[in-house]
């Protein structure tokens, strides 16, 4: 057998296969040093802790597949918070107040649709406007104020475990995640909006109405961020203007770290939900540590820049063993 048929026959380790070894090694890296990160509860925790950001994730990673961005999420999470609290405050109608919740993601989420696919205004100037926006919206509504006081049985939305160890985040994310990967790798949609990263001209003479795409895409992430809000209430039971500033960041780190391209047409719904992982296990280990927030996020920070490296130093390769390989012979 030649050398070439051994190499061609060899198991190839994809991005996403290291980034599940990253995962592996960071639970017994922390484990290793405090124990106790292997319990089950404790270990099964990292899903409730990341929850809501591995939903607005998922959303993301149809966006940035385009080439797209949005910087709004975590705002757009945070008013639909507020509408929730405000609503549930002034009128004692939980059904009222959540459907308030979904619209105000669902319009959020329109808005940036509806710009981005009918103006030429990139979605980074149009998502970082839009942000402010919400942002303030957000802040007319509440004010300094904070709204909590909901019912028990809205709160075991996100505290409920199953068979006593199992966050009911877990069962959210991955559901969530079948659905998306489905979609992704087996749907009309995936094809699209990788095509739409790649050479959105291309599909735009092939006949395929790429507008509509952004604009379903956007909405889309606004109603997960809405739905996100609504699992992030369950949790901590208290709406207010500072929930979701810094949960932007995570998001996208997510979906990049996961394998997503910045600059669109390649992606991995399985990446991301390795991405949010393993931010998960980073904020329980460095919890358990006693490590401050800065230490958790100068961390995220520079595993992101080294996954960068390294996935475009692996896609250049494969670009340039793409180019060296021998003409078929006829």
């Amino acid at each position: 057998m030649s050398d070439k048929a051994r190499a061609s026959r060899r198991p190839r380790i994809t991005y996403q296969v290291a980034l599940g070894g990253l995962l592996v090694a960071l639970i017994l890296l922390f484990g290793a040093i405090e124990p106790v990160f292997f319990y089950p509860d404790v270990l099964f925790d990292v899903t409730s802790i990341v929850g809501e950001i591995g939903i607005m994730a998922l959303a993301m990673t149809f966006i940035i597949t385009t080439s797209g961005i949005d910087l709004s999420v975590g705002f757009i999470l945070q008013l639909s918070a507020i509408s929730f609290g405000a609503v549930f405050a002034g009128t004692g109608n939980l059904a009222l107040a959540v459907s308030a919740a979904m619209v105000a993601g669902i319009l959020c989420g329109f808005l940036n649709g509806l710009i981005i696919s009918g103006t030429k205004i990139p979605p980074l100037v149009t998502t970082l406007a839009t942000m402010s926006l919400f942002r303030g919206l957000s802040m007319i509504l509440a004010g300094v104020n904070s709204f909590s006081g909901f019912p028990e049985g809205f709160k075991k939305i996100s505290t409920t475990l199953l068979f006593g160890v199992v966050p009911i985040q877990f069962i959210y994310l991955i559901v969530l995640f079948l659905v998306f990967n489905l979609v992704y790798t087996r749907g009309r949609l995936g094809r699209h909006l990788k095509g739409i990263g790649f050479n959105e001209n291309a599909l735009i003479f092939s006949g395929i109405k790429t507008k509509r795409i952004l604009l379903l895409i956007y909405t889309l992430s606004g109603f997960m961020a809405a739905l996100a809000s609504m699992v992030y209430l369950g949790r901590l039971s208290s709406a207010k203007t500072s929930m979701g500033n810094d949960l932007n960041l995570q998001v996208i780190t997510a979906v990049v770290l996961g394998g997503t391209s910045i600059v669109g047409g390649i992606g991995s719904m399985s990446g991301t939900l390795i991405g949010v992982l393993i931010i998960g296990v980073l904020r329980k280990g460095f919890t358990l540590l006693n490590l401050s927030g800065n230490v958790f996020n100068f961390t995220l920070g520079l595993i992101l820049i080294v996954a960068l490296v390294i996935f475009a130093v692996l896609e250049r390769r494969k670009a340039l063993a793409g180019r060296t390989q021998p003409a078929a012979k006829t």
